[in-house]
């Protein structure tokens, strides 16, 4: 016996729009046989599979191709090339609030959002109280949905498809709205279809989302595959690449404004990589300064890969008197670092002597802490337990 078809195959697909100057040339073009358009690939060549029981999480920028094919994969657009295989039904949660009509009661959107599905009256009044249920909206159900938040329309559009239970579910960033609790409530939902051999495509901006929840990860780039593999192999190099643009774009931005009093010349780490836990870790600081009348202070911060700081240490904040004039290199240690496992980035910054302008700035991203230990959070906190 053969194996079982995947639940999804995707085989050269490829997207490309047609873009007009104006309205009027798409009828020259008909008429007079001249092209006036010009070709937007928003995706091209795209190959990959999606076992059943699987989660596959698709990243990239905005424009990177996420959507579009996404939208290909649920049939709501047409692939200008390549083939779209699904072993099953298929529903998906994409832009939110598709379907819905805001005049209309939550009850009334139920039925017409499950009439754009497919579905039968039959089969939306026999789920209906627990759509309505696992929503949270009772109290809410009978008004119009103009009157609904953001995040209330994506509980009703995530409920819906929810009770349908479909072979293939799509999610395109649905989970970015609502409140932390009924987040969780979702990912939930979507544990259990994994669990019953179900598969889903996730598509989210939340990087921490994707590592925790899905096997494989797809990354895309100008509407090709960049990297596709294992999800902890995939979202690091990820994670770098974003770091690494965020600093070169940061230290442009800065190089562009005269006047300043110093300049960050580099910010280097004096320790080998990946850095381990309980070591000091050290970094070198060369200033460069301009004019002698401002002085000056610096700051170095770390901060986590999801931009959230972790510590923040600087001439002012140190008790220090402001900086002024003269070529500087500058020594900062932390000694016996106890952060956990994981990436990490080193911020510079030049301030005013109040500590209230940003001069310059320089990043260093990819600073990896090796993980030997299963701990979560930030920094490890030495601890006791007596069980009695």
């Amino acid at each position: 016996m053969g194996s079982s078809p995947p639940a999804l195959r995707v085989s050269d697909l490829s997207k490309v729009y047609r873009l007009y100057h104006q309205p009027i040339d798409r009828l020259k073009e008909l008429l007079f046989q001249q092209q006036r358009h010009t070709d937007f690939v928003a995706l091209q060549g795209v190959s990959f599979e999606l076992p059943h029981g699987r989660t596959l999480g698709v990243v990239g920028d905005n424009g990177a191709g996420k959507s579009t094919l996404l939208q290909l994969i649920a049939g709501t657009l047409t692939p200008t090339g390549g083939i779209v295989e699904c072993d099953g039904s298929v529903l998906g949660l994409l832009e939110l609030g598709v379907g819905f009509h805001a005049e209309f009661t939550g009850r009334q959107n139920i039925f017409l959002y499950g009439d754009v599905l497919g579905l039968s009256r039959r089969l939306l009044q026999a789920r209906f109280d627990e759509i309505v249920a696992f929503a949270e909206l009772e109290a809410f159900i009978d008004r119009p949905l103009k009157t609904y938040s953001t995040g209330m329309r994506m509980r009703l559009a995530f409920s819906l498809i929810a009770s349908l239970d479909p072979d293939l579910l799509i999610v395109d960033e649905a989970l970015s709205v609502g409140d932390v609790y009924f987040q969780k409530k979702c990912i939930d939902r979507m544990m259990e279809f994994k669990n019953r051999g179900r598969a889903i495509l996730f598509c989210s901006h939340s990087l921490y989302q994707v590592s925790m929840f899905c096997d494989e990860t797809l990354w895309l780039r100008e509407g090709r595959i960049h990297l596709y593999g294992e999800t902890d192999r995939v979202i690091p190099a990820y994670e770098a690449w974003q770091a690494q643009r965020s600093a070169q774009r940061q230290d442009t931005e800065m190089e562009m404004h005269s006047n300043l009093p110093a300049r960050i010349v580099s910010l280097e780490l004096l320790n080998e990589l990946p850095c381990q836990r309980g070591a000091d870790l050290r970094f070198r600081l060369r200033l460069e300064s301009t004019r002698d009348d401002l002085p000056f202070h610096v700051t170095l911060s770390i901060k986590m890969d999801d931009g959230r700081g972790v510590y923040v240490t600087g001439t002012h904040l140190s008790g220090k008197p402001p900086l002024r004039g003269q070529h500087r290199e500058i020594l900062i240690t932390y000694p016996q670092i106890p952060l956990l496992g994981g990436l990490y980035s080193a911020h510079a910054r030049i301030f005013d002597d109040q500590g209230l302008m940003v001069y310059h700035e320089k990043v260093l991203p990819n600073l990896e802490v090796r993980k030997d230990s299963h701990e979560l959070g930030i920094c490890y906190l030495e601890n006791r337990w007596e069980i009695s």
